[in-house]
C-alpha cells in the first residue's frame, strides 16, 4: 500500500461533491504527519497541486477528487471537490466509469440499503457499487460456455501424464 492511499480511499467512499479536511485530519487518515512542503508559504501550493507525477495527488485524483487549488494555510485545511472524471471519462489506468440514476425504487429499499451501508461502515454509493458490479458478472452457463470454447481450440486430445512420466523413467 502506498503511503497516501489512505487518504484515495477516504475520499473515495466520503459522500458529496466535496470534503474539507484539515492537515491534522489528513495526517490522521494517512497516519503519519505531512511533509514541510504541505505547509511551507511558496511550496504548499505545488505540493496540493492537482499534478498526477506526485504520489498524493495522483492517489485523490484516481479516486475521483481534486483539491480547489487553493489550501488555507491560516486554518491548516484544505477542501477537495469531487472531480468531473467520474463522468465516464477514463481514469489513469484505462478504466471507464460511468453513471447511472435509478428513478422510482420502493423508499424501504433504499431505506435497507442505507442501513446496509451503515453496518458496513460505506457509503450508500459503494454498497450500490459492489452490487451492482456482482449482478454483472457473467452467469455459469456463460462461463461454461466461454471454457468450452477455449477447450475446442485445443488440437487434439492430450496424453496421460503418467503414462508419458513411466515411458521417460523407463527409458533412462
Amino acid at each position: 500500500m502506498r503511503k497516501y492511499d489512505p487518504l484515495a480511499k477516504y475520499l473515495e467512499e466520503h459522500p458529496g461533491g466535496y470534503c474539507t479536511l484539515t492537515f491534522h485530519e489528513v495526517e490522521g487518515i494517512i497516519g503519519t504527519t505531512l511533509p514541510d512542503s504541505a505547509r511551507k508559504p511558496g511550496n504548499y501550493e505545488a505540493w496540493w497541486a492537482n499534478d498526477e507525477t506526485h504520489s498524493q495527488a495522483s492517489g485523490w485524483m484516481r479516486a475521483g477528487w481534486k483539491t480547489d487549488g487553493q489550501p488555507d494555510l491560516a486554518r491548516q485545511q484544505v477542501r477537495f471537490v469531487r472531480s468531473d472524471r467520474d463522468n465516464g471519462t477514463p481514469r489513469s489506468g484505462g478504466n471507464g466509469r460511468s453513471q447511472v440514476i435509478v428513478r422510482n425504487l420502493d423508499a424501504d429499499v433504499v431505506a435497507n440499503l442505507k442501513r446496509k451501508a451503515q453496518r458496513e461502515g460505506r457509503s450508500l454509493e459503494r454498497v450500490l457499487r459492489v452490487i451492482l458490479t456482482r449482478a454483472a458478472r457473467p452467469e455459469r452457463a456463460e462461463l461454461i460456455a466461454e471454457a468450452d470454447r477455449i477447450r475446442a481450440m485445443t488440437p487434439g486430445q492430450l496424453d496421460d501424464s503418467v503414462a508419458l512420466l513411466r515411458e521417460d523413467r523407463d527409458s533412462r
